[in-house]
């Protein structure tokens, strides 16, 4: 059996192909089109073929099994032998993943189906569309405070307003530049709006989701983000496993004598881990229903301080929310710390 090594690069990517025992027959490189695949890849014997995940190692793993060849994609993060060469492009790498893959030692990833990358896109979309907000009200506020303009915390909702109301105090070149500002933002606002409205009419047709929001604090787009980060309990042993997997752990560099805890890794679905903190963020200010969880977190929070609690908060909401829905049961207050 052969083996291929595909590195893949925005417009082409540059392909090595080995036999069993790692010495190059073929390499070369391959434009991202679906006619110029089938005409390298249609031709070729079954092989296996590994390509290191990234933007578009998902839809072409779908047309390369089309063709007949056994597909994995790998985790960047752990093809070590790449990312730490003293001399590397996009040839060597290739050859490197060709090598590796003969000798089975990469480091395979879950792939998502092609419906459930679709179903994910309204999620990814919304996230862009509430971090270009942010962005343009950060502005706003940079520019108000650099003339001495006073703008108090407010939710973004109300951002657009809040400015309209001190439109008097502002002089008359600045209020032609932040007038386009305000404006796109209040698109946005819509735009955002709009997008919440899509998720929860999804949502509540999914029982699913509907038990999951059974638990204090996750909404709709809370449980559609976490749905569709997991998309299968089953994948996972513990729910300490559903935190490592969200990045919601904290760094851990261990050698000898010396053991060092960072922060958090954030690897992993950032949307998720999001939407987590901001469920976490909500139990322990805005619920009042009393919970195992949240008098946890509460607790946390008075030795550590809020923001190491409301993170402790996520992690521990992952796998409370990964037991209910593998155990098809309602959240319960006093079963969290069995869970």
């Amino acid at each position: 059996m052969h083996y291929c090594g595909l590195d893949l690069g925005k417009k082409s990517s540059n392909f090595c192909i080995v036999d069993e025992k790692r010495s190059v027959i073929r390499e070369g490189k391959v434009r991202n089109r679906v006619h110029e695949l089938c005409r390298l890849f249609g031709k070729l014997p079954r092989m296996k073929i590994a390509i290191e995940a990234s933007t578009k190692s998902f839809w072409i793993a779908d047309r390369l099994r089309e063709f007949g060849h056994d597909v994995v994609v790998v985790d960047p993060g752990r093809t070590k032998a790449i990312g730490s060469a003293f001399i590397k492009h996009d040839k060597l790498d290739a050859r490197i993943l060709a090598t590796l893959c003969a000798a089975d030692v990469l480091a395979e990833i879950d792939q998502p189906t092609e419906e459930q990358r679709l179903a994910r896109m309204p999620v990814v979309a919304r996230d862009g569309i509430v971090r270009s907000r942010v962005k343009l009200v950060q502005l706003v506020r940079s520019l108000l405070d650099s003339e001495g303009i006073e703008l108090k915390k407010c939710a973004l909702k109300v951002f657009v307003d809040r400015v309209t109301d001190l439109w008097d105090e502002i002089p008359a070149g600045m209020a032609h530049a932040i007038e386009p500002v305000l404006t796109a933002i209040h698109m946005l606002t819509e735009q955002i709006a709009d997008c919440d409205s899509r998720i929860e009419e999804a949502i509540t047709k999914d029982p699913d989701a509907q038990l999951l929001m059974t638990a204090p604090g996750v909404g709709p787009i809370v449980a559609a983000c976490f749905l569709m980060a997991v998309r299968d309990p089953s994948r996972f042993k513990s729910g300490r496993d559903v935190g490592s997997y969200l990045g919601l752990v904290p760094s851990l560099y261990q050698s000898g004598e010396t053991c060092r805890r960072g922060r958090i890794t954030k690897h992993g679905n950032r949307q998720a881990r999001w939407a987590l903190s901001m469920a976490a963020s909500v139990l322990m200010s805005i619920v009042k229903k009393p919970s195992a969880l949240r008098q946890w977190g509460l607790e946390v929070a008075e030795r550590r301080g809020r923001k190491t609690a409301v993170v402790a908060v996520a992690r521990k909401l992952s796998a409370v929310l990964w037991s209910m829905w593998k155990n098809r049961t309602p959240f319960e207050p006093r079963l969290t710390e069995t869970a």
